[in-house]
């Protein structure tokens, strides 16, 4: 009996990988010594993540299979590719009746380029054949709950790595809008990029990128009539966790402090005509603060980011125990009953507010559902 090791090359563009390709790969992995699943990259197309994304998210959806690693083929044919990792076949795998066309002129053209090679085409699951990566693309921003359908069809780390791209995508449209309003200014982008790494910093689990996005979106649709006066508070909502310790007592200060700083640093002059003759800065600095909730603001401009902060008390009860969540991560050094306790008192203290929320949007919008999730949340944390 040959000793030779068999092995064999799963090349597919997983962009992004989906059950239905893990479910090729666990099957071929039971046929073959060595699986390298390649991500493969043809230049003249346009991908949704780039290669080492793509790399990336099929490792950790792989990370099952002991005889099974990954890796990119670029700049050449995916069959050269395999015949260097001295692998004996390709293997694509099949979804339907349409692709056997384009896949068997495939394997003709691997097989006139490496004739020692073969091409062999794997059925995907009856229950699988209709999952493509296009279908889970599609998915994204379309509903509340796209995440869940998307988990339906795609692993944990293709749902998180959709969410990072989406909600990147949307913020930088509000870093845009905004940045137009106030003429552009020079070094935006460089400030952009810098909230955008403050937000995705590893102990963060609720005052994420995903936050700031949430707030501006209903911003968007709670935008006061008064000219110019929504760009004070958009400015202020994306600074103002831009700082975030929890071992930190001063968050919003320095915050503010930095959200002022770069105003100043952008030159940002008055957006329009305001009761307040103060910088730009200055109004923002303030606005910031109100995020303490320590004191409940007099301002319509105060109001109204303290609304934007407190909107997520109202989102729907799955969307409001993900807070919850978040926030526990943050403060993962503190003991569970500690924890308890402290985030009790302060649930209760907001259900205590008449009312919750200062503005008329926002109560009409989202006070109801508040208190329930707030009265739900202190009975669990209560008992």
């Amino acid at each position: 009996m040959s000793s030779k090791k068999r092995k064999a090359v799963y090349a597919a563009s997983l962009d992004p990988i989906t059950n239905g390709h893990i479910n090729v790969a666990t099957r071929m992995a039971k046929r073959y010594d060595k699986l390298t699943v390649v991500v493969a990259v043809d230049p003249r197309k346009h991908y949704f993540f780039n290669h080492e994304e793509r790399v990336s998210m099929a490792k950790a959806a792989l990370a099952h299979l002991p005889n099974v690693t990954v890796d990119a083929c670029v700049g050449q044919y995916v069959v050269k590719f395999a015949k260097s990792l001295g692998a004996d076949v390709v293997i694509r795998g099949l979804r339907n009746a349409s692709d056997l066309d384009s896949e068997f002129t495939l394997a003709e053209e691997n097989r006139q380029i490496c004739p020692d090679i073969e091409t062999i085409l794997v059925p995907c699951l009856p229950s699988l054949m209709y999952v493509s990566s296009s279908l889970v693309r599609g998915h994204v921003g379309t509903d509340p709950d796209w995440e869940t359908q998307v988990a339906r069809l795609a692993p944990a780390s293709v749902v998180v790595k959709l969410k990072e791209k989406y909600i990147l995508g949307k913020a930088r449209t509000h870093w845009s809008a905004l940045m137009s309003a106030l003429g552009n200014p020079k070094e935006s982008e460089k400030f952009f990029t810098d909230l955008v790494t403050r937000y995705s910093e590893v102990h963060r689990g609720y005052h994420t990128l995903s936050h700031v996005v949430t707030m501006l979106d209903d911003l968007e649709a709670a935008r006061p009539t008064e000219t110019g006066s929504w760009e004070y508070v958009a400015f202020a909502t994306w600074f103002h966790d831009a700082v975030y310790d929890p071992l930190l007592g001063n968050n919003e200060e320095r915050s503010a402090m930095l959200a002022k700083a770069a105003a100043e640093r952008l030159g940002l002059p008055k957006p329009g005509p305001m009761e307040d003759r103060r910088s730009f800065g200055d109004v923002v600095f303030d606005l910031i603060m109100d995020t303490k909730h320590v004191v409940r603001p007099e301002t319509e401009l105060g109001k109204l980011i303290v609304d934007l902060d407190l909107a997520n008390f109202g989102k729907s009860l799955k969307e409001f125990e993900a807070v919850g969540v978040g926030i526990r991560k943050e403060y993962c050094f503190v003991p569970e009953d500690k924890f308890r306790a402290g985030r009790a008192k302060i649930l209760s203290g907001f259900l205590k507010h008449r009312p919750l929320y200062l503005t008329k949007f926002f109560r009409n919008k989202y006070q109801k559902s508040a208190r329930k999730n707030l009265r739900h949340a202190v009975d669990l944390l209560s008992n």
